[in-house]
């Protein structure tokens, strides 16, 4: 049997050595470690790499490397479709930054998801979400513009949409169905990220309707960073 290669072996040592390094403050250097740990920084890099490639790291380019902070994302039928809520109640302190709606006529593909006919309109909104500042979501929904008339002027800048929808329009959303899957993403979406690279991120789509009315309020596509989120869907009691 091979042996295990050293930079496999010194992850597992900095994992467990530095269990209880706090994720605000910066891993020692690539050159302290290998003093301590007695081996060249390329194969300091190597274990940082394969922790990388487990979420359990997040390099930031001129601050350092950090032990990555995972949030639970919790998707149920009990659970309302709201980004804000849902983290929050995970612990952190979440914070979205909304583009300013637009409306347009709904592709062919909206229309077959939203139930629309076929000269309907939708209005779209593209989000960024924020956890201390660092960009960790990004979000494309598409609503009927029949069901959420002036929703531009009903919506600011850092405004929940599920809270817009329930207090604004009156809708009591849920999930109709909801889809996870490790996806590479688009360049632009990678950007606002701030990832390196296109590595896979989690992809979500829905659709979210009103409890009350049946109505069909909302498409979105979700892109999650797996290194601070863990995905995790409750179907059933037990």
């Amino acid at each position: 049997m091979n042996a295990e290669p050293t930079y496999l072996r010194l992850s597992q040592q900095i994992l467990e050595q530095y269990a209880q390094w706090p994720p605000s403050k910066p891993l020692p250097s690539e050159h302290e470690l290998g003093s301590r740990f007695g081996v060249n920084r390329q194969t300091i890099r190597a274990a940082f790499d394969e922790l990388e490639r487990r979420w359990l790291i997040r390099r930031i380019k001129g601050s350092g490397t950090f032990w990555a902070q995972r949030f639970e994302y919790r998707i149920g039928p009990e659970i309302a479709p709201s980004f804000t809520r849902t983290v929050r109640a995970a612990g952190a302190n979440p914070r979205t930054v909304n583009s300013r709606p637009a409306t347009r006529p709904a592709s062919v593909t909206e229309r077959e998801i939203l139930g629309l006919n076929a000269s309907a309109q939708v209005t779209v909104v593209e989000r960024v979400r924020f956890i201390d500042n660092d960009p960790v979501s990004t979000a494309f929904s598409v609503l009927p513009a029949a069901r959420v008339p002036r929703l531009a002027t009903a919506m600011g800048i850092d405004d929940s949409l599920d809270a817009v929808l329930r207090r604004h329009y009156g809708y009591s959303p849920v999930r109709q169905w909801s889809q996870s899957r490790l996806s590479s993403p688009p360049a632009d979406i990678a950007q606002m990220l701030g990832l390196r690279g296109r590595p896979p991120q989690i992809l979500l789509r829905g659709l979210v309707c009103c409890a009350d009315s049946g109505q069909k309020l909302e498409y979105v596509e979700s892109y999650l960073r797996p290194d601070v989120f863990d995905v995790v869907t409750e179907v059933g009691k037990w």
